[in-house]
């Protein structure tokens, strides 16, 4: 299924994203006014206006409100379908800005505009949907993803912006995405991290977006997909390789998360779905 959306958003009101975010597509988030808090894998960054994120597949992320409303952004998504995947070219450089370390780019100048002019038109081509539309998309898509790989050779990624009032979340962050299949518990890493429960709990959901709970949840059933697409291992093995107690846990939180059985998933990714 190819899939490819561009879309641009005005926001009033407060908002945070839905709390269940990973999915098997690039994303590419553009900020055109206000502040966010965009939370990526084990950290925070303060987004800006003219800031441009992307987004590799499985990467858990969450915008999260930075005090300033309103704010205004556009958001482009699409899937290994929507690119030449044959094309070793396109792999290395096209694609670069996703595997960077550091994936955050402030843009000011002559360089703001030109990705602007470029995201622009990616929506006009959508919007209008003329003849051969979806072939100048990727090639918009294509100048876009380019321009911002030699950005990278040139002067470097944009230096990060952590919340640094909580270093200590980021190390427990960091923590559970190395031990998500271990017996993980809130006693246990307030124990460890010599921290209290309750300022845990909210540190937290404050840096993150995510309770403890729903966090480790996420983690885990990032691997079992991972397991179902690349093993033929049986779903009792891939519950407990994600650090799951019990299989029947393990379905119900897989079908909280992905709104799928693990057996339905599997079918899914082996139908290329």
């Amino acid at each position: 299924m190819i899939f490819y959306e561009i879309e641009r958003l005005r926001r009033e009101q407060s908002y945070s994203m839905p709390l269940n975010h990973f999915h098997d597509h690039y994303e590419i988030y553009y900020l055109l006014s206000g502040k966010r808090y965009y939370f990526i894998q084990d950290r925070s960054y303060l987004m800006q206006e003219g800031d441009l994120v992307f987004i590799d597949k499985n990467k858990l992320h969450k915008t999260i409100d930075a005090n300033s409303l309103p704010h205004e952004r556009i958001l482009l998504s699409f899937n290994d379908n929507w690119v030449p995947a044959k094309d070793p070219d396109y792999q290395e450089t096209a694609l670069a800005p996703f595997r960077q370390k550091h994936i955050i780019f402030s843009l000011s100048g002559a360089n703001r505009t030109l990705v602007e002019n470029l995201l622009f038109s990616l929506m006009r081509e959508q919007q209008q949907a003329q003849k051969g539309w979806e072939l100048n998309s990727k090639a918009l898509l294509t100048q876009l993803l380019v321009f911002c790989a030699r950005l990278i050779d040139q002067q470097g990624p944009t230096e990060e912006h952590p919340q640094a009032h909580n270093p200590k979340i980021f190390e427990i962050v960091s923590h559970i995405n190395e031990h998500f299949q271990e017996r993980l518990s809130l006693a246990t890493i307030s124990k460890k991290f010599h921290i209290s429960p309750s300022y845990f709990c909210r540190s937290f959901k404050e840096t993150t977006g995510f309770s403890f709970v729903e966090y480790l949840n996420n983690i885990r059933i990032r691997e079992a997909q991972r397991l179902l697409r690349e093993t033929k291992l049986k779903v009792i093995h891939i519950a407990e390789q994600s650090g799951f107690d019990s299989v029947a846990h393990f379905g119900r939180v897989f079908k909280q998360v992905t709104s799928q059985t693990p057996l339905e998933c599997r079918k899914m990714m082996h139908l290329g779905l």
